[in-house]
């Protein structure tokens, strides 16, 4: 594994990261703002403040990669040990979002782009949100509840974003109502095919959480670049900033590529289909129509061929028994 899911830690070396990646690192390891001038390249940063609501296996969450590549998180620190090596400690500090990021201009990046992980199964709590905050939103889309994310990407200073199953969600809202008084919004170009190797039958534009969290912050990064640039705020240099920064957010998807890598060679050790591909989404599909996974089908058909035997080597028993005594009568 690349990262440790417990403690959220990378388990690569630091020239082993992507460079955008490493430069976060070193910058928050040096206690250096994420927007002063450096030399080396810009750091992977995100355009606004992300909440990710855990309610998944972490096996199975993906919204987790976001949180170990961006390292700003609940229960991890970081230090330098003077020789460019990152050194990891827990601690009982809170992840670093500003809590006056609400009172800051939207044009403002200087306060975003931070990451807090909310685990629900470690006993997280999820904060209480104001009615009407106009800043705050929650990506799921939703008929007639949800807004294009586009036609608010200019306002948005932290997205909400949940990561659990798909077929959990109606139930996760009535449980936890905090997330009722934020406004939905849904990406307004999805992408039809997802990369995801997990089955769902929801139909295209369904996607993991780390790409949903990839395509949102596209549509908030360009919609800012495009509200400075009408309002003459954006300098040439400001516009080349913005280019780079939307550029460095493909490495959100690092850890989500490796791990989908070694699904597809897995499956080709096994002699099974892709489970991304619509072949093995597929094949999964028709597995869970019977009665019981895979896995239980697998063990009833091992069962059963104990059973078999086992009674097989009664019956030879039950025969030579019965050879003996015929034998002891004959004398």
């Amino acid at each position: 594994s690349l990262y440790c899911k417990e403690c959220l830690r990378l388990l690569v070396k630091d020239h082993s990261l992507p460079i955008p990646v490493s430069r976060r690192k070193r910058m928050i390891c040096n206690n250096s703002g994420l927007d002063e001038p450096y030399s080396e390249g810009r750091p992977l940063k995100l355009p606004f403040n992300l909440q990710i609501v855990l309610d998944d296996r972490r096996g199975s969450a993906t919204g987790l990669h976001a949180v170990t590549l961006l390292n700003e998180k609940e229960g991890m620190s970081e230090k330098c040990d003077g020789n460019n090596n990152l050194e990891y400690q827990k601690s009982s500090q809170k992840d670093s979002i500003d809590q006056n990021a609400n009172t800051t201009s939207s044009n403002d990046a200087s306060n975003l782009g931070s990451v807090e992980l909310i685990d629900l199964g470690n006993g997280d709590k999820i904060p209480t949100y104001e009615v009407g905050d106009a800043t705050t939103f929650l990506l799921f889309p939703s008929p007639g509840e949800s807004i294009p994310l586009q036609s608010v990407a200019a306002k948005v200073q932290t997205l909400v974003v949940l990561d659990c199953k798909w077929t959990k969600n109606k139930k996760f809202f009535r449980i936890n109502e905090e997330l009722s008084t934020l406004q939905k919004v849904h990406l307004s170009s999805p992408p039809q095919q997802s990369y995801y190797w997990r089955w769902h039958n929801a139909g295209p534009g369904m996607m993991s959480t780390i790409e949903a969290i990839y395509y949102a912050s596209i549509e908030v990064s360009l919609e800012k670049q495009h509200q400075l640039m009408g309002l003459n705020e954006a300098s040439h240099v400001d516009s080349n900033e913005y280019l780079i920064d939307q550029n460095n957010l493909i490495h959100l998807l690092w850890l989500f590529g490796h791990q989908r890598a070694a699904t597809l060679k897995a499956a080709q050790n096994e002699g099974t289909p892709a489970p991304f591909s619509d072949e093995g989404k597929e094949h999964q599909r028709l597995l869970r129509k019977q009665k019981g996974t895979w896995r239980q089908l697998r063990h009833a058909e091992d069962e059963r061929r104990l059973r078999e035997r086992n009674k097989k080597k009664e019956e030879k028993k039950k025969r030579e028994e019965d050879v003996a005594r015929k034998k002891v009568q004959s004398r």
